[in-house]
């Protein structure tokens, strides 16, 4: 049985990034809950999930990047099934309803009449979360902009040639094992971390966990570390391999990591504020800005890049500041909304929902 952790959306410079097509795209069932806050569907998928992993079937939970202990849904791979929250503000419409995707509204074991007396509460408790994340998404935004000045420092002293010489040396290492070309190769993205309300979270080592490869890339902004990602993928994908992509939950047009599956290998970005050191016997590093970097743009550049550090930091502070408000606030929400709740029906329907999925189970190992 195996465990896999990752986000399918993230609060980033660009607003919220939602992945979500991508994740359940390739899915037989899909259950959307719909319902407002408060209304049980993150213990719904919790615990259903834990049956699952009672019956041994390997789970991918989608962590929610607005709240630490909450998930956004679970996939089981083998059944080809997932059940994720289909509310805003990743809001997920059915393609095909009521062949691969079933709606399931806990809303309405909700008592709106109890509701109704709170409505002015509700309404500015509501706006407020609101103000929250934009406030988050213009803060990252501006963090974003103080980045691109870093990073023209440094792509001043970038040495491409080199770095087109270890992107080259990588992709005949990576690639120097015969291999098979996948039967039915996939284009999978997704993140493997978030900006959330406690700050930048990952699940690096549990989604790496049983690769027999890891490549660490280290640098510094503009040293290339995406676009090397980008190639070794492209080249993976026109030998007609299966490629996930990670992009950055910060910066989605760029890649934090890429993995091979049929060839058990991943190429990392391990800079801050996702931190990846070697610890296993086949992790190799590759400094970028060591390699292909002139490295006396720090000392000549040094004040300049120190207060740019400091904006940038104290820029996303601020935007970690106002995702832990808008979370104080969607709890207090949240209150309001479990008071209304019929809990016991939702049980039930949650009941339902697992039996549906133990039976799909069933015809499947018959099957087999």
């Amino acid at each position: 049985m195996a465990i896999k952790n990752f986000y399918a959306g993230s609060n980033s410079s660009q607003g919220f990034y939602s992945l979500y097509d991508q994740v359940t795209n390739d899915l037989d069932r899909l259950y959307i809950l719909k319902g407002g806050p408060g209304t049980g569907k993150s213990t719904f998928m919790r615990k259903i999930g834990l049956v699952l992993m009672d019956k041994g079937l390997d789970l991918e939970y989608l962590h929610c990047s607005s709240d630490n202990k909450s998930i956004d849904g679970i996939i089981i791979p083998s059944l080809k099934v997932g059940i994720v929250d289909g509310t805003a503000p990743h809001i997920i419409e059915p393609k095909y309803p009521g062949v691969v995707e079933k709606m399931v509204d806990l809303g309405t074991f909700r008592n709106d009449a109890y509701l109704s007396k709170y409505k002015s509460i509700i309404i500015s408790l509501t706006n407020d979360i609101s103000t929250n994340f934009m406030a988050a998404y213009q803060t990252m935004k501006e963090a974003k902009e103080i980045h691109l000045k870093k990073e023209e420092i440094y792509v001043a002293s970038m040495d491409f040639e080199k770095a087109n010489a270890i992107t080259d040396d990588l992709l005949r290492s990576i690639f120097s094992t015969p291999f098979e070309k996948d039967k039915n190769p996939k284009v999978i993205k997704r993140f493997f971390g978030a900006a959330t309300p406690n700050g930048a979270v990952n699940f690096i080592d549990n989604i790496t966990e049983d690769l027999s490869k890891r490549y660490i890339i280290k640098g510094r902004p503009g040293s290339g570390k995406s676009t090397l990602m980008k190639k070794i993928g492209k080249r993976a994908e026109a030998e007609g391999l299966s490629v996930e992509y990670y992009p950055c939950a910060f910066d989605p047009n760029s890649i934090d990591m890429v993995i091979i599956p049929t060839l058990s290998v991943a190429v990392v970005d391990g800079t801050a504020p996702h931190v990846v050191d070697p610890f296993r016997l086949d992790d190799i590093v590759v400094d970028m800005f060591r390699l292909c970097m002139d490295t006396s743009v720090e000392e000549t550049h040094k004040k300049e890049i120190g207060e740019l550090n400091m904006a940038y930091q104290n820029k996303m502070t601020l935007a970690t500041n106002f995702l832990s408000e808008a979370k104080r606030l969607h709890d207090r929400l949240e209150e309001y909304y479990k008071q209304s709740m019929d809990f016991e029906k939702v049980n039930k329907k949650r009941e339902e929902i697992l039996e549906e999925i133990l039976y799909l189970q069933a015809v499947m190992e018959t099957s087999l």
